[in-house]
């Protein structure tokens, strides 16, 4: 087995490094490092795992993320298939956690950051106007060198900490139980769910992944990801179903196969249990603000 995705950013003589990042897809692995992450993706579509949080991404996604928390962006299939014309990029600033001490939070003049870090340990998530915003930012950094470039991220962290528009991402509390082969194994169960997840996913073979008993694998399973792995599959499989309700290609019984559920009572069960309204409810709700923003 390879080595665990836990991963350093930046050097010891660095504040913070900026990335613009073109691939054909997002790196596939769930990893965490001891830097915080700004995350803007320009050009890209897939599911994304914060902590515990899984939700699909898209262009325009502008995400925060604190030091050590587990975090994945996974393109959709088709850009993993060989000569795929799509491609991703992103733009990605990576800054030591340094740079927000306590004894610098606790001035008054840093209230606004001091909130907005305490936040980020569950993984920000921006929208509304915030995100373009940012951007903007992001585009200037490239050209700045020494202190102007600290500047620059100073005038990023400023817009993030007074945007009201955002989502708390992973679970209140949410802790990972990590050892050094953790990155590695949750990878592949995360790859091997993202493959198959509209079809019948036995836990069995979930299980010989990891070499490990169904009662071993679950046991394993749930302090990491912070729930079960039938939870796990069907947050999957709804957040599927949520991007096609959205693009209104298929109704609604024909979604419920199209993301692995075998009876559609049983998709409106799952989908209410995890969005908190009825799949109908969902479409309505998307279809009448996309008619109100046209």
């Amino acid at each position: 087995m390879s080595s665990p995705n836990i991963e350093k950013t930046i050097t010891s003589r660095q504040a913070f490094i900026f990335k613009d990042l073109k691939s054909p897809y997002f790196n596939p692995k769930w990893h965490f490092h001891p830097e915080f992450q700004i995350s803007y993706i320009i050009k890209g579509k897939g599911t994304r795992f914060i902590g515990d949080h899984v939700q699909t991404f898209k262009e325009g996604d502008l995400v925060l993320t604190p030091p050590n928390l587990p975090h994945l962006w996974r393109s959709e299939e088709a850009y993993f298939e060989k000569n795929n014309p799509l491609g991703t990029h992103a733009m990605v600033i990576y800054f030591d956690q340094e740079l927000m001490s306590p004894p610098l939070l606790r001035r008054e003049e840093f209230y606004t950051l001091r909130k907005l870090v305490e936040n980020a340990s569950r993984g920000i998530e921006f929208y509304g106007s915030t995100p373009r915003d940012v951007y903007r930012l992001m585009q200037g950094i490239p050209p700045k060198k020494g202190f102007k470039r600290i500047i620059n991220l100073l005038e990023i962290l400023e817009v993030m900490a007074d945007s009201e528009t955002y989502n708390l991402l992973s679970s209140p509390g949410y802790t990972g139980v990590f050892k050094t082969n953790d990155a590695e194994k949750m990878h592949l169960v995360y790859d091997y769910v993202m493959k198959h997840f509209t079809t019948k996913i036995e836990l069995q073979d979930v299980a010989d992944l990891l070499n490990m008993t169904t009662t071993s694998f679950c046991r394993y399973f749930k302090p990491r990801a912070n729930k079960t792995f039938t939870r796990f599959v069907n947050e999957i499989r709804i957040g599927h179903a949520r991007k096609l309700l959205l693009e209104d290609n298929f109704n609604i019984s024909q979604i419920s196969y199209e993301c692995g559920f075998n009876t559609l009572s049983n998709f409106n069960r799952q989908f209410k249990s995890i969005v908190e309204m009825s799949p109908h409810e969902y479409q309505k709700l998307f279809l009448n603000i996309k008619a109100g923003i046209s």
